[in-house]
């Protein structure tokens, strides 16, 4: 890594924390630059768009470190129990990963800054998100037997098996503020899964 890369992500680590402490409409760039010990100005060196390209910036890494590391795998599930502790193990490792504080904080501000993202992370982050449910679908195929319905069906159930991560995750980190995953709420996820797929 460069020192210029250095600089650039001493700033993103710094911001990060600034934007989800205070905001980031109430983070100045001089408190940016008094954090880092920086001349003012010398910000747009290393982002020439200054603030906002800092948050396109925490919000891209953000899900991007998230994502790379989850692993969509079902391999080895034979029976419709199987699916259900695998997709929970996967709810799991996903949980683990949005609670990191660094991932914590990359996700409060996607959430509670989400309007103020320019177009065309919007859009980059609606892309990704699809590709996060396409993966599950893809996982699921091999195993259609096991599902509701029939293969055709398939997007659908990754479809509201992204629905039951997304809500339990929400609920507890933006509502409750809780990052653990209780065993109340891992119970919960184990019932709404089996509810979905022994419907056939």
């Amino acid at each position: 890594m460069s020192k210029s890369d250095d600089q650039r992500a001493k700033i993103v680590d710094v911001a990060r924390d600034l934007f989800a402490e205070k905001g980031y409409e109430a983070t100045t760039t001089r408190e940016l630059n008094k954090a880092l010990g920086i001349a003012d100005g010398l910000l747009y060196y290393y982002f020439p768009h200054g603030k906002q390209e800092i948050l396109d910036t925490i919000v891209r890494q953000g899900l991007e470190n998230r994502i790379n590391e989850v692993a969509f795998d079902l391999s080895g599930v034979t029976t419709t129990a199987e699916l259900v502790d695998q997709l929970l193990q996967l709810f799991r490792t996903v949980w683990d990963l949005f609670t990191r504080e660094d991932n914590y904080q990359s996700f409060m501000i996607t959430v509670r800054e989400r309007m103020l993202l320019s177009d065309d992370e919007s859009s980059w982050m609606n892309t990704v998100l699809a590709g996060i449910q396409t993966e599950i679908m893809q996982a699921l195929r091999p195993h259609a037997n096991l599902l509701p319905g029939s293969e055709a069906d398939v997007p659908v159930v990754a479809s509201i098996i992204m629905d039951i991560l997304q809500r339990h995750l929400y609920e507890a980190l933006l509502i409750s503020n809780r990052r653990e995953l209780s065993d109340a709420t891992a119970a919960q996820m184990r019932k709404e899964l089996q509810f979905m797929l022994f419907q056939h």
